[in-house]
């Protein structure tokens, strides 16, 4: 499984799983030379916060049979294919509805797959080595000494 891709459900549903945020907060920290808030990403559940969920096509449908379960702002970003937060779009599916609703049982089986646990692991590895590199060279520019700053 890789991000950034669409993935259509049997339902119809065609939804794409986007990582931007989190590489939008990969090139600040790297620009900025800083990376507080990538060191606050310690887990693959860290990761989610930074994922969204875009609903392509068969948004109508999707939010027919979850309609007790959803909100005006979700309606409303998933009609205008907006993305969704990722922990916002899984909200949406309860283990307990899967045998009326084919939509949450495929998005479980998706999300629960083997390719997503390795990307997401790839994703966090990416994310601890630029960690490294960025407390690198704050530490190599620490090091340096007074007189070679000067012209």
């Amino acid at each position: 499984m890789y991000l950034d891709k669409i993935y259509e459900l049997q339902t119809g549903v065609s939804l794409k799983i986007s990582a931007s945020a989190l590489e939008e907060l990969i090139s600040d920290a790297i620009n900025a030379q800083k990376n507080s808030e990538l060191e606050s990403i310690l887990s693959i559940s860290d990761l989610c916060r930074y994922l969204t969920v875009t609903v392509v096509d068969g948004a109508e449908g999707l939010i027919q049979r979850r309609e007790p379960w959803i909100d005006q702002s979700t309606r409303a970003l998933l009609m205008e294919a907006k993305p969704l937060v990722f922990d916002n779009f899984c909200g949406l599916f309860w283990r307990t509805l899967d045998e009326v609703d084919p939509d949450g049982d495929e998005w479980h089986q998706l999300i629960a797959s083997d390719q997503f646990y390795d990307y997401m692991t790839l994703l966090l590895n990416k994310v601890r080595a630029i960690v490294r590199d960025l407390q690198h060279q704050r530490e190599s520019m620490l090091r340096l000494p007074l007189g070679a700053c000067r012209t």
